[in-house]
């Protein structure tokens, strides 16, 4: 597949047209440098690394942490850390630079913009990095390569991996005789009903409409998100959730019926407040979340359970998303080997193993899972180990290699809104239909950039 430089820009700006489009407020914070090697050095003659992030509150600190660490280990490179807005807003403005003065050399992306990222001609191979220096891989998760490569070439570094999981009051639950978390819709269902019937002062359930959740519960049904085996054997075309996302609305909208759920729109934060409240009895949220969500919830104890699946499915698995570095092409051989030397140490057990403990994200490389840091953080909070094991007992197939697609961003917008609508009362048919055809249509466009 080849894309023209101009037609790289024309279908990534298709997809960034929904981003923010604020990007000049965004600064660098530090001492600039070209992504084409020209860098600068501080004080101390270190060569500088710009690396633009999306970490915000106590996440930002980890990572300001994760890069003290590396800058104090060693005496020839810097790395300038600085939050440049949301994954999107980050790279709709990497983009716009076009790896120009003041851009960055590593960028991190989330996993909804890996294909853009590609399309643009803008980042380099990290598999080509890795051989070229001889980086050692073989302790990245599997199922985090899956999703970050196409053909056998992996085009960014994990780094934050985080999925959807389920969050209940399991005090409520277990007064309620449900001891054992159910694991499919059905089940849940039931669960739900007991709840109802010991408990008058709170809602069974908390719904609100969650774009990557529910691409996720796709996947973990065994369906491809979209066409051409999510996009892996060949470009997208059209989505292909069909039966799976009509399945999942259709439970939603009985328990809704039911008078077992209680809608929050696409408002994550008030779900997350309303469960620790104790309004409503579990939700779906990433596991980003799940330290916050247990430090918050000072009344009651809280369980953490897979996604579920209907009746009769056996559960594929998730695939890895969350965060990962991309690197800028253009860059000379000393700013790469800094970049390398950055994503060893970041990459490394003891380093992975800290930075999961303080935001909730999974270590992205096997050793950290042998560290006593992991080790004692799960003792202390299982639920944190229930979550990440969901992702290590997940296939690795194409299936959990997860979308490949440009337009994820949109995808999962209408799927949210599709959402919102059987929730305000349309028929589950009607915004399926809706959603298939907006999302095709911003597929068709951007294709149009794209030659084979």
């Amino acid at each position: 597949m080849k894309i023209s430089f101009g037609k790289r820009i024309a279908a990534v700006a298709l997809s960034a047209m929904m981003l923010a489009t604020a990007f000049a407020g965004c600064t660098n914070g530090g001492t600039s440098s070209t992504s084409e090697g020209s860098a600068s050095t501080d004080g101390s003659g270190k060569l500088q690394i710009q690396f633009w992030h999306s970490m915000s509150g106590n996440t930002q600190e980890a990572l300001d942490a994760v890069v003290a660490g590396f800058n104090e280990s060693q005496d020839q490179y810097e790395v300038v850390a600085t939050n440049q807005g949301s994954y999107d807003e980050s790279t709709g403005k990497f983009f716009n630079m076009a790896n120009g003065d003041g851009s960055a050399q590593i960028i991190q992306i989330g996993e909804q913009n890996l294909q853009s990222m590609i399309d643009s001609g803008m980042i380099a191979s990290v598999s080509d990095l890795i051989e070229k220096y001889s980086f050692d891989d073989s302790d990245l998760l599997e199922q985090e390569v899956n999703f970050y490569s196409v053909d056998g070439n992996m085009w960014a570094m994990p780094f934050n991996c985080s999925t959807p999981v389920v969050y209940y009051n399991k005090t409520v639950f277990d007064e309620a005789g449900v001891t054992e978390f159910p694991t499919t819709f059905e089940g849940i269902t039931e669960a739900a009903q007991k709840v109802a019937e010991t408990n008058d002062s709170i809602t069974p359930v908390g719904m609100y409409a969650y774009g990557y959740a529910l691409d996720q519960m796709v996947i973990n049904m065994g369906g491809y998100v979209i066409n051409n085996e999510n996009g892996r054997a060949g470009r997208a075309t059209e989505v292909a959730y069909q039966d799976q996302i009509t399945a999942i609305y259709n439970w939603i909208k009985d328990l809704q019926d039911q008078g077992l759920l209680l809608n929050y729109g696409s408002d994550g934060t008030n779900t997350i407040s309303g469960f620790t409240q104790q309004q409503v009895g579990m939700f779906i949220a990433s596991s980003a979340s799940c330290r916050n969500v247990i430090d918050s919830a000072t009344d009651f104890e809280v369980g953490v359970a897979n996604l579920p699946v209907p009746e009769g499915t056996e559960p594929e698995g998730v695939y890895g998303g969350g965060g990962a570095l991309c690197v800028a092409t253009g860059l000379d051989e000393e700013m790469e080997t800094g970049v390398m030397e950055f994503f060893k140490y970041a990459t490394s057990p003891e380093v992975q193993a800290t930075w999961a403990v303080s935001t909730g994200y999974f270590p992205i490389c096997n050793g950290a899972y042998d560290t006593d840091t992991l080790k004692t953080s799960y003792e202390e909070m299982p639920q944190l180990q229930v979550a990440a094991d969901q992702l290590l007992n997940s296939n690795v197939n194409s299936i959990t290699a997860g979308p490949l697609l440009s337009q994820l961003p949109q995808l999962r917008t209408d799927l949210q809104t599709a959402l919102e609508a059987v929730f305000n009362g349309s028929d589950v048919e009607s915004a399926v239909a809706q959603a298939v055809e907006s999302t095709n249509s911003a597929i068709a466009n951007a294709n149009q950039g794209v030659t084979e």
